[in-house]
């Protein structure tokens, strides 16, 4: 019973959950800013000629794509709430500001 439970919460948590398109573009993330729901995915489209890469060091959302090749895209799920930057570790000066609810 406990598993049925556990994938009818999982499904309708997937019903609504939203893909917010992170496009990284003349060496900037667009948007800046993004508020989002916990559950929701964030994709990293690269729409630049060379490669980035997006990570964050916050513990409740902790991520790295690694390296990006252009026209490629990579995605990473949401998991608590609460606000945290996201980095490109090649541009330094690239910051997406995250807010999760």
């Amino acid at each position: 019973m406990k598993k049925i439970l556990l994938v009818a919460v999982l499904a309708v948590s997937t019903l609504f959950s939203a893909d917010h398109v992170i496009d990284q573009k003349g060496k900037t993330f667009i948007p800046h800013e993004i508020t989002v729901a916990v559950g929701d995915t964030l994709t990293f489209k690269n729409s630049d000629p060379f490669a980035h890469n997006a990570y964050t060091d916050d513990e409740a959302n902790e991520f790295d794509i690694g390296m990006q090749s252009p026209g490629t895209n990579a995605s990473v799920t949401i998991k608590a709430a609460g606000t945290f930057s996201v980095e490109c570790a090649i541009h330094p000066n690239m910051l997406l500001e995250v807010t999760a609810k």
